[in-house]
């Protein structure tokens, strides 16, 4: 979380450039921060109800990098299933 890199700042200034590049604005964030990077995005404690539909509705999702909203390429293809064909 220090690094200059990939700090909760640059990665807030990242996310909100990508939906400013689109002519997107952000609703609501999920900032995860002390959660495992192993933990299911749909469980985790503040992305998981944006992903159940808990929130609202909503468009999109925007990360700072992939990583950020999974750790493996099968836990970010899921959310992105998730997110595009919701139950």
């Amino acid at each position: 979380m220090k690094l200059a890199t990939s700090s909760p700042e640059r990665q807030r200034e990242n996310v909100l450039t990508a939906a400013a590049s689109v002519g997107a604005h952000i609703i609501g964030w999920a900032d995860d921060w002390e959660v495992s990077g192993a933990t299911d995005p749909v469980s985790r404690p503040k992305l998981g109800p944006w992903l159940r539909d808990e929130r609202g509705p909503y468009d999109g999702l925007v990360a700072a990098a992939v990583d950020r909203l999974g750790r493996n390429v099968v836990d970010c293809l899921n959310t992105g299933y998730k997110e595009s064909f919701p139950s």
